[in-house]
């Protein structure tokens, strides 16, 4: 009895230490497995990072020879990007997204800024386009190929260096605090489209005669810029695409427009059409009015010119709908206002690197022409809206910084220095400097982001 006891003991023991053993080997292979994944995640990361950093370096490099906000600044755009094959699904209408969450949709990924379901990416505040998916703009269906015209006009001064600033209709009390000897363009904004290809009254119709005089005695061009993004807080897109349903109504729209600027003297037509897309015939609508615009207006010596997309994300991703602006329209036009801010709400919103890469796809992907291509700096923050005017008189020292915190709130926007050095970059390799919008700006002459923009513009040789 004793014997088999014995045995029985032995074998038990043998058997669970070999449990044991097996349970101790399971875990380590476990750990060894997860942190094999870790590495490889870190590993991609870094690669991730390097390529982006490599994408960046390469846009500097480059570089020397009005809207969303981002509701996860933890995950870039570029992140999402490259994992669309694998992690972003389709959308679907049925479907709930909550925050954070992405999907693709016509060659773009979205990503969810608050709980949706049903809403249409790209027709919904609360989708934020994150760029096209594959890295190659679709072409806009019904348009012809057209290659780039880089050369030079005839008109030298289109050639000179640019400063455009924009002037709010809706602010008729400080036409006497811009210095128009900085300027050498000003777009009074903004004439508003009706449906049937009619414009409404001129808002402020005195400030506009009274800008164009001032302008004039300092030997700036003033322009009636068409469109904005809303009117009365209704998006204007649908607006121009009845008014330019047929062939009649672009006509008359473009007659409209061209009698208006005739009406109060204006030197020309900024269009400001926000904007036009790859998908569905906008592309094609748009191209036809400004066509139409370019051949009316240059005979009457006046000049046309267009604010389009800011053409990449803040990451350098392409956007689906810059293709929109077609190389016909491009060669149409005297020049572009590149909306290079309102990249995301935080630092994002403006960064010299973003309006680097702005830059470099009107200039190098799309091949227009450095004196074409006019970049776009903010005089506001985000995500505040607060115009730097406003941010200066609370926080003393905003001038010398990018970053501070106005009314409890984190803010970034442009101070002097920033502003300096994306004018030296324009002076340098672009063919001028727009700013949205000059009331913006403070009255304080040391501190005004006009004067820093004036005086980087004369630093700069030619």
């Amino acid at each position: 009895m004793m014997r088999k006891l014995k045995l029985t003991y032995f074998f038990g023991g043998f058997i669970l230490g070999a449990l044991v053993m097996a349970a101790v080997w399971l875990c380590l292979g476990n750990q060894s497995d997860n942190a094999g994944l870790i590495s490889s995640e870190n590993q991609q990361i870094v690669q991730n990072e390097g390529a982006q950093s490599a994408s960046t370096e390469a846009s500097a490099g480059s570089a020397e020879t009005h809207d969303s906000i981002i509701s996860d600044e933890s995950s870039t755009h570029s992140d999402i990007l490259s994992s669309t094959e694998t992690s972003v699904k389709a959308w679907d209408s049925s479907a709930v997204c909550t925050g954070g969450d992405s999907v693709s949709y016509q060659g773009r990924v979205y990503r969810a800024k608050w709980w949706t379901q049903g809403e249409t990416p790209g027709n919904s505040d609360v989708w934020e386009d994150m760029g096209i998916t594959d890295g190659t703009p679709a072409q806009p269906a019904n348009v012809s190929d057209t290659p780039i015209d880089a050369s030079e006009p005839q008109d030298t001064e289109l050639t000179d260096f640019k400063v455009v600033g924009y002037y709010p209709s809706w602010v008729p009390d400080k036409l006497n605090t811009v210095d128009f000897n900085v300027l050498t363009h000003v777009c009074y904004a903004f004439a508003i489209p009706t449906p049937d290809g009619s414009l409404l009254e001129l808002e402020n119709p005195d400030i506009a005669s009274e800008l164009i005089r001032s302008a004039h005695k300092n030997g700036a061009k003033v322009l009636l810029s068409v469109g904005g993004w809303s009117y009365n807080d209704v998006p204007l897109e649908a607006t121009f695409l009845e008014a330019t349903s047929d062939n009649e109504k672009t006509q008359r729209f473009a007659e409209n427009i061209i009698a208006m600027c005739d009406e109060y003297g204006f030197d020309g037509v900024d269009m400001d059409w926000e904007h036009p897309r790859v998908d569905g015939t906008s592309a094609k609508q748009y191209e036809e009015l400004m066509l139409i615009l370019s051949e009316k207006l240059h005979a009457k010596g006046k000049i046309l010119t267009a604010a389009v997309l800011s053409g990449v994300t803040a990451d350098g991703n392409i956007y689906y709908d810059a293709a929109a602006h077609t190389n016909a329209v491009l060669n149409a036009v005297d020049f572009i206002n590149v909306m290079a801010y309102d990249g995301g709400d935080g630092e994002r919103h403006s960064q010299y690197e973003f309006a680097v890469s702005c830059g470099d796809y009107w200039k190098n992907t799309r091949g227009l022409p450095a004196y074409k291509v006019v970049l776009g700096v903010p005089f506001y923050a985000r995500p505040s809206w607060a115009g730097y005017n406003m941010i200066l008189a609370d926080v003393q020292d905003a001038w010398d910084r990018d970053n501070v915190t106005y009314n409890g709130m984190d803010v970034y926007y442009n101070g002097m220095e920033t502003i300096k050095k994306k004018t030296r970059y324009a002076k340098e390799n672009l063919g001028g400097i727009m700013i949205w919008e000059l009331t913006q700006d403070t009255s304080e002459r040391e501190k005004s982001l006009l004067q820093a923009i004036g005086s980087a513009a004369n630093q700069v040789k030619e």
